[in-house]
């Protein structure tokens, strides 16, 4: 799989992209969640191909992307995909977030319905009665001795070693502060994106991940969403941590591919 990194268009600012030039594919946006950045993608994406080819941007205040002083509501990170599906995909675009991606893929589709195809939400940070600790810990041991963060994500998913340690902590340490403080002093973020979800016409599939391993999204919550969706479905993996495409790539993989209409042959290019 050939990658290409260059800069895309966001709202009075430049993000940084990388996307899958070959194998060709239908261009799907993949939107990380809080802390990260499109770097996160290119190990999952091999599962999306040849069928579909990632485009996977930094969203503003991560990764290489311009970092504004303010505008990190999901609203302005909307803003910005708006514009780049139009300048770099094809739209109307299948659009993928996690976390905080998901909450701005959300927004996308409301405000933008025009240039959304079909849209997954992976584990949305949308329950009232679940709250992620790792959220306000890293955001504290970003500003920690060099190390603290590292013991930190290594302590929590041991299983993806140091190196995965070491990669998301400059990853994390990198994002701009005005990101993590937008979403930890958000207080009404369930209810309004509730009441968006309501608006939302393009075809959306919520996946959940298991509360019990860390999933942010519980089952009550999980169920009231998709009932908000005017074309919602609901799947539930089991075993899968709050970033599931990370813990259950193959599971991931298949929820967006069926539910885009791609079969399990997918990898001999039928659908």
């Amino acid at each position: 799989m050939r990658w290409q990194e260059l800069s895309g268009r966001g709202r009075g600012i430049r993000l940084h992209v990388r996307r899958v030039v070959d194998p060709p594919g239908r261009p799907i946006l993949l939107v990380h969640g809080l802390g990260v950045g499109g770097a996160v993608w290119p190990a999952f994406a091999r599962r999306l191909s040849p069928a579909l080819a990632a485009v996977a941007p930094d969203l503003r205040g991560h990764g290489q992307s311009d970092a504004p002083p303010t505008g990190y509501t999901p609203a302005d990170y909307a803003a910005d995909l708006a514009e780049l599906i139009q300048e770099l995909l094809e739209p109307p675009a299948p659009v993928v977030g996690h976390s905080l991606g998901a909450l701005a893929g959300l927004a996308l589709a409301e405000m933008r319905p025009e240039l959304v195809d079909w849209l997954v939400l992976l584990d949305p940070p949308l329950d009232a009665e679940l709250h992620n600790p790792e959220v306000p810990e890293v955001n504290r041991l970003r500003h920690a001795p060099l190390g603290e963060l590292e013991a930190y994500l290594l302590n929590r998913n041991p299983g993806g070693g140091e190196l995965l340690a070491q990669s998301l902590a400059a990853m994390f340490r990198q994002a701009n502060d005005a990101a993590f403080e937008a979403l930890l002093e958000s207080t009404d973020r369930v209810p309004a994106a509730f009441d968006q979800a309501g608006r939302v016409q393009a075809q959306t599939l919520v996946v959940q991940a298991d509360p019990r391993t860390g999933g942010v999204l519980g089952d009550a919550s999980a169920r009231a969403l998709v009932e908000h969706l005017p074309n919602g479905q609901l799947r539930k993996i089991e075993g899968a941590t709050h970033a599931l495409h990370a813990s259950q790539p193959a599971a991931v993989a298949d929820a967006i591919l069926s539910f885009g209409g791609y079969t399990s042959s997918v990898a001999s290019g039928s659908r």
